[in-house]
């Protein structure tokens, strides 16, 4: 009799291991990234979801459905590796874990800049279009800190409040050491110029910076600058924290 018990709860918790929902992944993304998981079809080794970032409150899905497939290659050696596929990834992303950090292969991302609207302040109120271009290199990610070198393209950027368009092209980039990153913000073109330095800690960013406008364009630019950051003489000084 224990024995034939032993087993039904051995074939349970083998099934429940199997089959585990993909639900149980977006309440883990959920918890510990701004990202959320919607819709999710499958289970926790194979499945797939619609992709949103949130502030929160609110939540922008990101075009096009993200799938995931589980690898056991590397489980000798005590890692378990993730393949992810989504049209804005480029071509597509492996991952890694122990359990303790995550490794990131190096690789590409597109995605639309009106989903930065959900990370709040001062997005929502710029509401931001055109595309963003991120790539990096071999990533290390723990809790709150990263290793690599990150760098985002804002190209043919628009905002809501201004009618010139496209205001420019920017690149942030974030090299991580661990505990800490430091960040840079620099204008590749176009009328609005903007500029400053940050630091990533403890699952905070502070940035620290500048906004003014060629001359030619100063007055058709002067209230969107006026809302990026305090307004001194004809440029604004940038403090923001997310």
């Amino acid at each position: 009799m224990l024995i034939k018990l032993l087993a039904v709860l051995a074939v349970t918790l083998f099934t429940a291991v199997v089959f585990a929902p993909a639900a149980w992944v977006g309440d883990l993304v959920q918890a510990r990234t701004p990202a959320r998981l919607v819709h999710a079809q499958g289970t926790v080794w194979h499945g797939s979801a619609l992709l949103a970032l949130s502030d929160g409150q609110q939540a922008r899905l990101v075009p096009g459905r993200l799938s995931w497939q589980v690898a056991w290659d590397q489980l000798p050696a005590g890692r378990i590796g993730v393949s992810l596929q989504h049209p804005a990834l480029q071509p597509g992303a492996r991952i890694a874990t122990d359990g303790r950090s995550l490794e990131l292969a190096p690789g590409e991302l597109r995605m639309p800049a009106s989903v930065l609207a959900a990370l709040g302040a001062p997005f929502n109120t710029m509401r931001p279009g055109g595309t963003l271009h991120a790539k990096w290199d071999a990533l290390r990610l723990e809790q709150d800190a990263f290793a690599g070198l990150i760098q985002v393209d804002w190209e043919d950027a628009q905002s809501a409040l201004s009618p010139v368009a496209p205001l420019g092209a920017y690149r942030l980039t974030a090299l991580g050491r661990g505990a800490a990153a430091e960040t840079k913000l620099t204008t590749l073109k176009g009328p609005l110029l903007v500029q400053g330095e940050g630091r990533l800690e403890n699952g905070r960013a502070r940035f620290r910076g500048t906004a003014t406008a060629e001359p030619e364009m100063a007055a058709s630019l002067r209230g969107l600058i006026g809302v990026l950051g305090q307004r001194v003489g004809d440029r604004a000084v940038l403090n923001w924290e997310l």
